[in-house]
Order: structure tokens, then C-alpha cells, then sequence
């Protein structure tokens, strides 16, 4: 096993494999939504690659808000770039507005992790780890107005707002093209949060504490301000080649 102390780089490698593929699905559905390129988008393939990108980077925010000591100032830096987000998106693309998405889902995550710190610490990590992931599945399609797999229907009189989006009852008419509601995907974090103790107390397996990519690690260290560029720096690039193909007739 491994020993206490040090970096734990599989977090930065794993967090920058998943930031890769965010890019590459981002990139895919500019192609598909913006410029028109006729595939498959919605395929599992596709849809593959959105989960567990999701999926890895809620969890591994679960696991580096356990590890560090500033959960708040992180959890207030992340949201603000989420709201930095919301404005770009309303002001250059209006008809893709992002009112709660991923980075504000995971901002507010961090702080009301901080807020509930010490019973998060000292519940039974493998208990409710386990609780948190079967809340998770039970209530993932909230928003949809369904719970328990689809079984259950939510009363519909509970969508009436939409300032009840954020934790996953988004009212007539709400729309954001990037959608992480509190419910299901706080308890995915949770998950996360709970499984970062095995993590803090270096209870892993070696291989996670070594590094074994220079060019993951840095990814990895610096993924907020990747992914706030990435988007606009893909559709400029993007926009560029047809441009150039439109120019040369190839289009």
C-alpha cells in the first residue's frame, strides 16, 4: 500500500483523461448543433462519453474536497466561473445559455461540503458511500419528473418554477445547455466525498501515487481554466476550418 503524504497523481491524470474526453464530446457537438455535420451525435457512443466524463469529474471533486483545507474558497472560485460562464454564454450565444451547469453544480457542491464538513467526516465512509451512490441512481431522473428508475412520477405541481432548477425542478420553460442539478448529482459528489477519506489517509493502491505523465499531470492541475477556454478556443478553431474549407470550395 501506499505510504502517507505526497501527491496523489492519479487524481490529476484521471481528472485530465476526463477533460479530454469533455473536449472531444464538446467538440462533437459543435460539429453536430452549430455547423451542421450530419452523424450519429446521439449515440451510445456519444452519450457514453458524456456519462462517465460527468461522472469522473463529480466524483474526483468529491474526493479533492475531502483532501483540502480551503473546500469554501474553492467551492467560491468555481461558481464564480460558472456565473462567468452564464454570462458569456448569454451574451455571444444566447440560444445555449448555461444557467447551471457543471461548474456551478460543482461550486456550490465544494461549499455546502464545507458547511457539513465534520458529520461528512465522521459518518462511515463505506456505509454511506454506499448510501449516496444508490440516492444517486434513485433519483436521477428528478428532472425529468420521474424518481426509483422511472417507476415513480413526480407531482408535476412541484415544477411550477424555475428558480427551483438548481436542485432539480426546473419550472415551464427553463433551459440551460448545460443542466447539473443538486439533485441527483449532489450525491454522486457526496460518493465522492466519502471515498476521499481512503484517499486523505493514503489507503490506495501505489500505482495512484505515482506519477506516469508529465503532459496528464499538468492537464490535470489546471483544469478550471481549460475548461473555461475550451469551449470558445474549439468553436473558434472549428470555425476557422470551415472557413477556409467554404474558401477553398470544399464546402
Amino acid at each position: 500500500m501506499a505510504k502517507r503524504g505526497g501527491r496523489i497523481y492519479f487524481l490529476d491524470e484521471f481528472r485530465a483523461a476526463a477533460l479530454i474526453g469533455m473536449i472531444v464530446y464538446h467538440a462533437a457537438y459543435d460539429l453536430y448543433a452549430i455547423f451542421g455535420v450530419k452523424f450519429n451525435f446521439y449515440s451510445p457512443f456519444w452519450n457514453g462519453l458524456q456519462l462517465f466524463v460527468c461522472c469522473s469529474f463529480i466524483v474526483i471533486a468529491g474526493i479533492s474536497a475531502r483532501l483540502t483545507k480551503n473546500a469554501l474558497k474553492h467551492g467560491a472560485v468555481v461558481f464564480s466561473a460558472g456565473l462567468l460562464m452564464t454570462l458569456g454564454t448569454y451574451i455571444f450565444m444566447p440560444d445555449l445559455v448555461i444557467w447551471f451547469g457543471v461548474l456551478h453544480f460543482l461550486g456550490v457542491s465544494m461549499m455546502l461540503y464545507y458547511l457539513f464538513r465534520k458529520p461528512i467526516g465522521k459518518a462511515p465512509a463505506i456505509i454511506f458511500g454506499a448510501i449516496s451512490l444508490l440516492l444517486f441512481f434513485c433519483l436521477r431522473g428528478l428532472s425529468s419528473g420521474t424518481v426509483l428508475f422511472g417507476r415513480v412520477a413526480v407531482p408535476k405541481e412541484l415544477y411550477f418554477t424555475k428558480w427551483l432548477a438548481p436542485i432539480g425542478l426546473p419550472g415551464p420553460g427553463f433551459s440551460s445547455a448545460d443542466y447539473f442539478p443538486l439533485i441527483p448529482w449532489f450525491f454522486l459528489f457526496l460518493f465522492g466525498c466519502f471515498i476521499g477519506k481512503y484517499f486523505k489517509e493514503r489507503r490506495i493502491p501505489d500505482f495512484m501515487m505515482k506519477k506516469h505523465s508529465d503532459f496528464l499531470c499538468r492537464i490535470g492541475s489546471n483544469t478550471l481554466i481549460i475548461y473555461i477556454l475550451h469551449q470558445p478556443v474549439t468553436y473558434a478553431l472549428l470555425y476557422m476550418v470551415f472557413w477556409l474549407l467554404e474558401k477553398g470550395g470544399a464546402i
